[in-house]
Parts: C-alpha cells; structure tokens; sequence
C-alpha cells in the first residue's frame, strides 16, 4: 500500500487548481465537415496490473509516483485539462477517486485497449483527447506538452502527435471519434501512431527522438536508469531514493563508464542508430552494438513466435556461462535487452520472472533457465544490465543526458 499512499501523498498539492474556463475551437472530420467542441482538454491515463509479485510492485510503485508527477505536470498547464484514471487494479482505482481525477470504468470484462479509448472518447472527449501510458511520461516537460496541445488546437483536420510513431506510449489527438472504426487495430498503444495514420487519416506528428519523449516505465531497469537525470518528477525520485535496489549499482557502473575516456560498451538487442550515433558523439568510449528484431511486437513475431537470434543460438550454443566471460573479454560494461533472447526461446518467461531477472532477485525467479542465466550475470566481473527495450534506447539516452549534465556541473 506504500505506492498508493504516496500516490495520493503527491496529488495533494494539486487538488487547488480550479478549472480554467472552456473555450470553443472547430474541429474538421476529415469529410469537409466541422464540429464545435469544448476548449476543455480530457485526459485518460491507464494504468496497468500491477501484479502480486515483489519485483512487479516495485515497478508499480515507481510508476504510481511517476503518474502521480504526470497529473501535477497536467494540472500545472494554462490549458483546462480534465484528468480521467483507467487502473486496472482494484485497489489502484480506489486510490485515485481521492485525487482530483475521475475514474473512468470501461464497460467490458476483458480489456481490450482500442475500445477502452473510442469508449472514453465517446462518452467523455468528443474534442481534444490526451491519452497517456501510466509510466509513459517520466521526463516529460510543459514547454513539449504546451506546444504538442498547441499543434492540434491549431489544426483543422484530423491530427495527432505522438511520443513515437512506431511504438506509442503517449498521444494528443482530435477527432477521438474517428478511432471508433480501428478499435480492433489497437490490440494495444504501441500501434496507435502507426494506425492513426496509416488506417485513420490522420496527420501524426511524432516528437524528436529524445529521453523525454523515449522513456517508458514498463521495466525495473527503465526506471532506475531514470535515477540520475535531472528533470526527473520530485515524487519519482522520491521513490527511487527511497526503494534502491543492486540494479541501481550497476546502472552508476554503466555511467561512469560513459563519463570516462577509452572505454568499451556493448548494446545487445533492439538498439537503432541513434542511439549509436548519440554514443559516439557525446562520449569519448567504443561502442559495439549488437542490434537484432527491431519491431517483433509491433509487427507480430512476437506473439507468433516468429523471433530469431543470432546471439541467443551463440548463448545456447556456448552457455550462458562461457558467453558472458566472452563479453567480458572485449568491453567494459554491457546493456542488454534480454526480451529479444527470452522470444527466441518461444518460452516467454512470466512478467514476475522477468522483473525478478532485471533485479537480480534470484530467490524469486521460478524459470530455472533464467535464473541460471541471471546468476551468471550477476557473477560477471562487469556491469551487465538487463532489461526491455528501454535498457537499448530511451534509457540510454536519458543516461546519456545524466553524464552531460555532470559533466557541465563539474569543477573544472
């Protein structure tokens, strides 16, 4: 109950704003026809299971205290903004109805994300939608809030603008009832961006690259590499301080390696090139990437079992043992998205399991391969970090930032 209770701790200062008054703005259907709509942004925030494991609530309390800085961060703008909490939890639903925000209760047993939102925006947003992802806005700042609301008040056709186009945490859009035809195309946010546009008509904006509009809390690594950078939420860091763990050891390993000169850092997994080229540029170390299925959820390989590895055959071949002396061999620290690994195994381990791994919680690890896997690890004279995709991107990134930060903070 402590993410809870700090949930609600954080949102108190914010219950004061009064709501701004509405303005009217006309929105064009994309048919040649326009609607008139309240200037009144409505925000929906979803938050997931939380899950019954120790390793799953320590990631929902960070994410709990990442949503609780979202709201404040919404609350702060000049805009009127009416905030709306789906928790897929009970006891999380509980704990917003104190907030100031509105639960909103999908209609459905099973949860499908697509008509969770054309239901939302039928019932509560005819005009300007913001969805948000939980955990999907950690480093998010007003001036990048201001100006993405300012692109679709603007517009007079359909318009969105999104975190990421290929794989969506976050999205601002008109027209929410247009999505009522793709409902069954969004299995999840991922394909939001994607789908909007290609399916829905809609002109979608995707932000820069950055930590800011990269970072998703999904993982426990994606939140502890958020523990050094500087613009971090007052309650996330909060938690964070409060709720260390050994990733966050090796995490500061993997950060001085990236503050100091000649070193060797290895990426494995769904990496891109701007990571690479943001490395090369803004530290003096060698990088060596691994990169392999990028976009094998998005585009189904995934859930098909389609995923292939050349680095999980070398793991199976060698043992993950004799693999991790190899790495050892040839760089000073590694960053490693273990999910590309686990799918070329076809045995997805469970979300338990996984977070248990990222932690190196071994005692809470019931799939005897990854225990073995994560052990060997652990054991690594190295820092090795596991995790998702955040681990190879925005994480990165927002590491990247924490080093330049010290680096312009430092005496010299």
């Amino acid at each position: 109950m402590q993410s809870v209770t700090n949930l609600t701790k954080a949102c108190n200062e914010c219950l004061g704003n009064s709501i701004k008054p509405s303005q009217e703005l006309r929105v064009n259907d994309g048919l040649g026809q326009s609607e008139q709509v309240s200037g009144i942004i409505k925000a929906l925030i979803m938050a997931p299971p939380e899950g019954a494991s120790p390793a799953e609530q320590w990631v929902a309390g960070g994410r709990n205290s990442a949503a609780a800085d979202l709201i404040n961060l919404l609350r702060s703008m000049d805009t009127s903004i009416e905030i709306h909490v789906l928790a897929a939890d009970s006891a999380n639903r509980e704990s917003y109805k104190g907030l100031a925000v509105d639960s909103f209760k999908f209609s459905r047993k099973s949860f499908q994300f697509g008509e969770a939102l054309i239901e939302f925006a039928k019932d509560e947003a005819p005009g300007t939608l913001a969805y948000f992802g939980a955990g999907s806005a950690p480093l998010l700042s007003k001036a990048t809030l201001e100006k993405s609301i300012e692109k679709i008040r603007s517009s007079a056709n359909k318009c969105a603008v999104v975190n990421n186009f290929h794989s969506t945490d976050w999205a601002i859009l008109n027209s929410p009832s247009s999505l009522e035809s793709l409902t069954r195309r969004l299995p999840s946010d991922n394909q939001l961006g994607w789908v909007l546009r290609t399916e829905g008509g809609f002109q979608v904006d995707e932000l820069p690259f950055s930590a800011e509009t990269r970072v998703d809390i999904d993982t426990p690594t994606d939140l502890m590499m958020l523990s050094f950078h500087s613009v971090l939420g007052s309650r996330t860091r909060e938690y964070l301080s409060a709720n260390r763990s050994g990733v966050h050891e090796r995490i500061n390993e993997i950060r001085q390696i990236l503050l100091e000169q000649a070193k060797t850092l290895t990426l494995i997994g769904r990496s891109s090139s701007i990571v690479w080229r943001a490395l090369e540029k803004q530290t003096q170390n060698w990088i060596r990437v691994f990169v392999e299925e990028r976009g094998m959820v998005a585009s189904g390989r995934l859930q098909n079992k389609q995923v292939r590895s050349l680095l999980a055959e070398v793991v199976d071949e060698l043992g993950i043992e004799t693999f991790v002396r190899m790495l050892t061999s040839i760089c000073d620290g590694v960053l490693w998205d273990t999910r590309v690994w686990m799918a070329h195994k076809k045995s997805w381990p469970s979300r338990a399991d996984r977070f248990a791994a990222d932690l190196g919680w071994l005692d809470d690890i019931e799939d005897n391969y990854l225990r073995d896997f994560t052990e060997a690890i652990i054991k690594a004279p190295i820092p090795i970090t596991t995790g998702g995709h955040g681990v190879v991107s925005g994480g990165v990134l927002a590491l990247l930032e924490s080093v330049n930060d010290a680096a312009l903070t430092s005496p010299r």
